[in-house]
C-alpha cells in the first residue's frame, strides 16, 4: 500500500460472522475515495456469541487481543465494533503507543460507543443533548457509567441516558423484523420523553440518538419513525441518528488525514 492509503481494520469482539457481514455494507455506503481500505476481523472461536454485558466485553477481549497484535503493523487505524466501554480500545491503544515508540508511526483506535458520543456533541445545541437506545437493560447503567467515565463528569446535562429493547444483539437479527421494530420504536420513544420541555409543546431536548449496539444496522429506520410519531413531521427529521460505525469509520479517516504519517 502506498503512504496515501488508509488501512482500516473492522474488529467484531464477538464471533458473529454474520453481524461482521452487516457491517460491510454500513462502511460502503460512506463511499469514501478508494485511498481507504477497510479489512473486518471476527473473535476466533471458542469466544464470545453476543456481547451482552461488560463482563462479556472483558472475556471477548481477552479471546482477541493476542489475535489482534500481529496485525497492527499492516493496519493504519483500527475501530472496535461493541457499543460498550470495551477494554480492546483502551488495550489497542496501548499496543499502537508501543508500536509508535519503535518506529514513529501512528495509528489511531476508536470504539463506535467513542466516536458515537463525541459526534453526537458535535452535532447537538449547547442547550440540548443525546441518548442511547440499546439491547438489554443492563445497559442502561453501565452505559451511564461509561458516557460519566468518558466526559469526565457524573450525569452530564447533555447526556438524557439509555432506554433498551430488552433484546440481546443476536435476537436483533433472529426474531421477526416487525417486533424488533416495535422494540426498537418504543425505546426511542421512552428516550425522547426524557426530554420533553415543560412548555406544553412536544418537543424534547434530545436532539441525537446513538445506535447503542453495532447489531442495530439498518434500524435507523425505526428510530425516525418513533421520532416522527412522538415529535410530528418537522421536529422528528431534525433529530440526530448517529450509527456508532459510521461515525466511527469517519472519525478514524479524519484522524488520518490531519494527523497520520511519521513523527
Amino acid at each position: 500500500m502506498g503512504a496515501s492509503t488508509v488501512r482500516i481494520l473492522i474488529i467484531n469482539p464477538n464471533t458473529s460472522y454474520h453481524m461482521t457481514e452487516a457491517l460491510k455494507p454500513v462502511i460502503e455506503s460512506l463511499d469514501f475515495p478508494s485511498t481507504i481500505k477497510s479489512t473486518f476481523f471476527t473473535s476466533p472461536s471458542p469466544g464470545i456469541p453476543s456481547i451482552n454485558s461488560p463482563e462479556d466485553a472483558a472475556q471477548s477481549a481477552e479471546n482477541c487481543l493476542s489475535k489482534l497484535i500481529p496485525l497492527l503493523k499492516d493496519h493504519d487505524a483500527f475501530l472496535v465494533a461493541c457499543y460498550s466501554q470495551h477494554p480492546l480500545v483502551p488495550q489497542l491503544k496501548k499496543e499502537c503507543a508501543k508500536l509508535a515508540a519503535s518506529n514513529a508511526e501512528r495509528k489511531f483506535v476508536t470504539g463506535i460507543f467513542e466516536a458515537s458520543v463525541t459526534t453526537s456533541l458535535a452535532l447537538v445545541p449547547d442547550d440540548a443533548g443525546f441518548g442511547i437506545v440499546s439491547t438489554g437493560k443492563i445497559w442502561e447503567e453501565a452505559l451511564q457509567t461509561a458516557v460519566d467515565e468518558f466526559l469526565g463528569t457524573s450525569k452530564s446535562t447533555r447526556f438524557y441516558g439509555c432506554e433498551t429493547t430488552g433484546l440481546n444483539a443476536s435476537e436483533l437479527h433472529d426474531l421477526p423484523a416487525e417486533e424488533v421494530r416495535v422494540k426498537m420504536m418504543d425505546a426511542t420513544k421512552r428516550l425522547l420523553r426524557r426530554g420533553m420541555t415543560r412548555t406544553g409543546a412536544k418537543d424534547s431536548k434530545v436532539k441525537a440518538i446513538c445506535l447503542g449496539c453495532a447489531g442495530m444496522v439498518g434500524l435507523d429506520s425505526a428510530v425516525r419513525s418513533a421520532c416522527i410519531e412522538e415529535l410530528g413531521d418537522q421536529a422528528g427529521k431534525q433529530v440526530h441518528i448517529v450509527d456508532g460505525v459510521r461515525a466511527g469509520v469517519g472519525s478514524l479517516y479524519g484522524l488520518w488525514k490531519v494527523m497520520g504519517g511519521y513523527y
